[in-house]
């Protein structure tokens, strides 16, 4: 039997239908287990940089964007209001991006009430292995950033060390960390702190 140009098309229609629809069927089914392994891997990051916590609560979507607007350093994507137990206010976690040499880096960073660093930890990020890579394995360059005073600024930040061979990764992570400061000062000034 001959084939027709008809038939080929409606065999590679046919064939994508069905295609289309296994993915769909698989996106229905395995959505909902991927975003809460979304939202798990995200309150882990919170507890790890302000282990004090309790509870976290996102900043009203107008907050935020007076944040976003403020943080010339980096993109702030998520503020969050951490609380203890008791319901007290234990600080800030906030989530930021800024370019790196292989694109975003996207980090977690918790504060005190006051703007001190308490922690900090990289989601993601696509730096080069072996040299990018180490703004996250060395753990001196992170450190350095905790040992920044209340109330910081970029100079301060500016001022800490790069590792070597990774300048742009090293900068990226300056920059949230500067960004985070930038937001943290308006977050702070419109709640009167």
């Amino acid at each position: 039997m001959a084939s027709s140009p008809a038939r080929l098309v409606a065999s590679v229609v046919v064939t994508c239908v069905v295609a289309a629809g296994g993915l769909a069927a698989t996106y229905t089914v395995t959505a909902p287990r991927i975003a809460a392994q979304a939202r798990e891997a995200e309150h882990a990051a919170l507890a790890k940089v302000l282990p004090g916590a309790a509870r976290f609560e996102p900043v009203s979507e107008q907050l935020l964007s007076r944040a976003q607007q403020a943080a010339s350093a980096g993109t702030i994507e998520q503020v969050w209001r951490a609380m203890d137990g008791s319901g007290a206010d234990a600080g800030w976690c906030v989530r930021v991006s800024a370019r790196g040499y292989g694109g975003p880096v996207h980090m977690v960073i918790g504060l005190d009430r006051n703007g001190k660093v308490l922690g900090l930890t990289i989601l993601s990020m696509n730096e080069t292995p072996g040299l990018g890579t180490r703004v996250e394995t060395e753990e001196w360059f992170l450190k350095q950033f905790t040992e920044l005073p209340a109330g910081y600024g970029e100079r301060d930040v500016k001022k800490l060390d790069a590792i070597s061979g990774a300048t742009r990764s090293s900068r990226a992570v300056k920059n949230c960390v500067t960004a985070a400061a930038q937001a943290l000062a308006v977050i702070a000034g419109e709640e009167g702190r």
